[in-house]
């Protein structure tokens, strides 16, 4: 509790504990037969609201910092990074994702989502993966990076299956190489 004095008036803020244990200590008066003036009661609802009001905006920060946690704990949960050596820079996506390429001897994974943002039309005769990781490989070239190896889905949601399809990817790139 802070009190400070103006001219004219004392001003006082309470915590809402504060406020409850006041009104605890008004309400037992009454009952042992104190006389309280009338604008008692209107005094002490008034705070009860006030009490309400900070209960509800400290609820409303918590609620606020644990959806960013979430949010972030989510992020990191569909997104992982990671180096095959020193050559090879390995980025996986988590999500739903459809084969938008024409040729179907070839792939071209898309963000399902994205693409219906987007509007734009999937071949009629393509594969959707859903919650599937997106791998993508890059050639480091001295630290930058390089040649873009490829891209492909993993079958499920494991992500134990990321590395096995980005050294998949490396080992064609390098026998084309």
């Amino acid at each position: 509790m802070k009190i400070s004095s103006t001219a004219s008036a004392v001003r006082a803020t309470f915590t809402p504990t504060e406020i409850a244990d006041l009104q605890f200590v008004i309400e037992a008066a009454e009952r042992a037969g104190h006389n309280m003036p009338a604008r008692v009661p209107n005094i002490i609802a008034a705070l009860a609201r006030s009490a309400d009001d900070v209960r509800m905006k400290q609820a409303m920060k918590r609620a606020e910092k644990d959806r960013i946690k979430r949010i972030e704990q989510e992020r990191r949960d569909r997104e992982r990074q990671f180096l095959i050596g020193e050559d090879y820079s390995v980025m996986a996506s988590r999500a739903d994702y459809a084969d938008a390429a024409r040729d179907p001897d070839a792939h071209q994974w898309v963000d399902l989502v994205f693409h219906e943002i987007m509007q734009r039309p999937l071949p009629e005769q393509c594969e959707i993966r859903r919650d599937v990781w997106l791998v993508r490989v890059l050639q480091l070239d001295g630290g930058t990076l390089g040649a873009v190896v490829g891209s492909d889905c993993t079958e499920t949601a494991d992500p134990s299956q990321i590395r096995p399809v980005a050294e998949q990817m490396i080992a064609c790139f390098e026998s084309r190489a």
